[in-house]
């Protein structure tokens, strides 16, 4: 595997708060999937040209990962493929399982565990406004873009001092 530094540190962000307060991100196997309960709604890590997507939510005004709930009979992996297709109109052939994200309800401290799954492109495919997503971009994570997920950016910035610490690698393929 090839290390790659995803990220420039960039600690000035705006970030909105979700009901959810990030607390780690869990490097497992995803045959594992079953054993960490409850398990959440999928997220997309989608990397072009050296910079992350992220979507607009419509409903929370702010900068996201493409992510969401599962449906019934859903696999993760399909959740991930489907949310991206939705949110970013990115169609990928095939995701990489990269762990999970530990989270916390901030009203009840219950954990959740979301899969993350990446995927990479040197191009993005057309986007058209939908019903939750109002405009992609790519992020480098410097570029000050306004609001951003608290979750999503803690984890983003989590994956970067893995990969500092060489806890952690990226296999962009």
């Amino acid at each position: 595997m090839t290390k790659h530094i995803l990220f420039a540190v960039f600690r000035e962000v705006q970030t909105i708060r979700s009901g959810t307060g990030f607390v780690d991100f869990l490097i497992v196997d995803e045959e594992e999937l079953a054993s960490y309960q409850p398990l959440a709604g999928s997220f997309v890590i989608f990397r072009s040209r050296g910079k992350i997507l992220l979507c607009f939510s419509i409903k929370k005004k702010k900068w996201e990962l493409p992510g969401g709930r599962r449906k019934l009979g859903e696999s993760p992996k399909e959740c991930a493929i489907r949310e991206l297709f939705e949110e970013t109109g990115q169609v990928v052939p095939e995701l990489e399982f990269a762990g999970l994200l530990k989270k916390r309800k901030k009203r009840t401290g219950k954990i959740k565990y979301s899969p993350i799954f990446f995927a990479s492109a040197k191009d993005l495919m057309p986007f058209k406004v939908n019903k939750e997503t109002s405009e992609i971009r790519l992020w480098d994570l410097t570029e000050n873009i306004g609001s951003v997920n608290k979750t999503d950016f803690r984890l983003l910035t989590r994956l970067e001092e893995m990969l500092l610490d060489g806890n952690w690698t990226w296999n962009e393929g």
